[in-house]
């Protein structure tokens, strides 16, 4: 054969065999789809939510007391430092009432200084007097009747005249008496009960009067600590903007002050989730393009008044501020993403969902190979919880699992 004859037989005989090669099934690719390695790696399952931010500290500022609004130094949306005075309020109606109670309070103290020292007072003195003239009285009765019975035994006077003095002497007696029990109940007015009812209405005529004079303190409204004003909540549509002139009753909100030292995200979690929260949690909070740690502050106890069939919760979330200009780009109502870290997991399981099969018992496994040349068995395990990147399970090793 010649040179030219090997040479086409060994052409024909690669042909061939790159043909059968390129139809010949590929197992390695097979096994690399169907095999996938598993190995301990860090879990972190978050949570999310949708919320809004509000201020962590807000309180809502109203009229101290009846009265007229005399002048307005700030204005809705504004930025107040800590004691900054807000308006004036006239004090006329107050004064009237604060001179009615000092009235009180000074009546009352009169009475008690009276009573404390009634032992010694007029009264006392008076029934005193009476009780003595009484006495010398039957005394100078009871001296003409021994007389008078001494002349009528000499047969000089008779017996008549002794039985009048008699008459006279048991009416002076009951007057004694009289007297005696007249003194008894005006010395007990000045003890006892009296005195304590006394003391007591000066306690309340002081109280009523001091609180007066604290309201009075109020007639210039301060800001109890820096922050934003806004409208008293819930009043933007029944009342209108503050304006100088305006009646104010007692209790009647103004306006609504709130910190911006400490902001919170306010949210909502359904039923089915409350089970995974906890307080104190991490939570990364995402605002205007800003990733902001905080803490899961606040559980709500109470359900949402909604008309939803699923119950819903508030949850409150604090944020920890950053010294920079982050701060400043923050606005009270923006929308926030919460990513709640409900579990952490420094060296986790977790496998594909569709590697996981269940036998007659109902007992979860899937096909497993601690190294590719090993023989593949069926290895229990058990499912702890759904993640994005598959199934937390337990039981098992790094290794390699089948998907069927």
């Amino acid at each position: 054969m010649t040179r030219r004859w090997w040479w086409v037989l060994g052409g024909s005989t690669g042909m061939l065999v790159l043909l059968l090669w390129q139809a010949w099934p590929d197992t390695s690719a097979r096994d690399a789809q169907r095999w996938v390695q598993v190995e301990p790696q860090p879990l972190a399952v978050h949570l999310g939510l949708v919320g809004r931010l509000q201020a962590g500290r807000q309180v809502t500022l109203s009229a101290p007391f009846d009265g007229v609004l005399t002048s307005l130094l700030v204005a809705e949306g504004q930025q107040v430092a800590a004691g900054q005075p807000l308006m004036h309020l006239d004090t006329t109606q107050l004064d009237i009432q604060l001179r009615q109670a000092e009235a009180e309070r000074l009546k009352a103290t009169a009475l008690v200084s009276q009573l404390r020292g009634w032992q010694s007072g007029p009264e006392v003195a008076r029934s005193l007097r009476t009780l003595a003239a009484a006495r010398a009285t039957l005394a100078a009765g009871q001296a003409a009747l021994d007389e008078t019975r001494r002349l009528l035994e000499r047969g000089i006077v008779a017996r008549t005249e002794v039985e009048s003095l008699e008459q006279l002497q048991q009416a002076q007696r009951q007057a004694v008496m009289d007297a005696q029990q007249d003194l008894q109940l005006t010395q007990a007015r000045g003890q006892g009960d009296a005195l304590r009812i006394a003391e007591m209405e000066l306690e309340s005529a002081e109280a009523h009067w001091r609180a007066l004079l604290a309201r009075r303190d109020l007639r210039v409204v301060k800001a109890p600590f820096a922050g934003l004003l806004s409208r008293a909540d819930g009043s933007a549509a029944r009342l209108r903007p503050l304006q100088e002139g305006q009646a104010l009753v007692q209790g009647m909100p103004l306006l609504t002050l709130s910190s911006l030292e400490h902001l919170q995200v306010a949210a909502k979690v359904a039923e089915s989730d409350l089970g995974d929260l906890r307080e104190g949690m991490e939570v990364q909070a995402f605002i205007a393009g800003h990733v902001l740690a905080g803490r899961l502050a606040q559980i709500g106890q109470q359900a949402r008044d909604d008309t939803e069939q699923t119950a819903w919760y508030d949850l409150r979330v604090d944020l920890q501020l950053p010294e920079d200009a982050t701060r400043q780009s923050l606005r009270l109502g923006m929308s926030a993403r919460l990513a709640v870290l409900i579990h952490r997991e420094a060296g986790a399981m977790v496998v594909p969902a569709e590697a996981l099969q269940e036998d007659d018992a109902g007992r979860h496994y899937v096909v497993y190979r601690q190294a590719a040349q090993q023989a593949p068995r069926r290895v229990v395990v058990r499912p702890a919880r759904a993640v994005v990147q598959g199934v937390k399970v337990d039981g098992l090793e790094a290794g390699f699992v089948l998907i069927p």
